[in-house]
């Protein structure tokens, strides 16, 4: 089975511009937990999520001047995490506080290789290309429905 046998084709893109503030809204009236960003070109430029939006709410515990000396010195995770929560903190866009590259398939892929995405990188979501242009995307649940829609055909 194909990535495009899965796939659901409706998918509501963001452009880069638009306002962390319009992502929210979306989420909430859609009830959709995460959304492509792509260019004018319908070509995917990253993903953002309900966990990134997550981080406008919340204030950041800084660290000590000693832990980013020590992060920085050893090439530590943290000082990247720390890197990146900030800068989500303080994202304004779609295209500033997505994840780049989103995760993606194209569509002849093997639907195996989207479940093996979706547990290596511990997402929802796997974004479908045709041409490198989105095409749709494969959530958890559209996953387990086909799944299971086969094992009872």
């Amino acid at each position: 089975m194909q990535a495009k046998d899965v796939m659901k084709a409706e998918v509501i893109a963001l452009s880069p511009d638009t306002t962390v503030m319009e992502v929210a809204r979306l989420m909430v009236e859609k009830e959709i937990s995460g959304f492509p960003v792509v260019d004018g070109e319908n070509h995917l430029l990253g993903a953002v999520s309900e966990h990134d939006l997550m981080y406008k709410g919340f204030k950041l515990e800084e660290p000590s001047v000693w832990q980013l000396c020590v992060w920085s010195a050893l090439g530590s995770r943290e000082i990247y995490d720390y890197k990146d929560s900030f800068r989500k903190l303080r994202s304004e866009t779609a295209g500033e506080i997505m994840n780049a590259p989103a995760i993606s398939v194209d569509e002849s892929d093997d639907i195996s290789k989207v479940g093996n995405l979706m547990f290596s990188h511990k997402i929802k979501r796997v974004f479908v290309t045709r041409e490198g242009k989105l095409a749709g995307v494969i959530s958890r649940s559209a996953f387990v429905k086909k799944l299971l829609e086969e094992a009872t055909a």
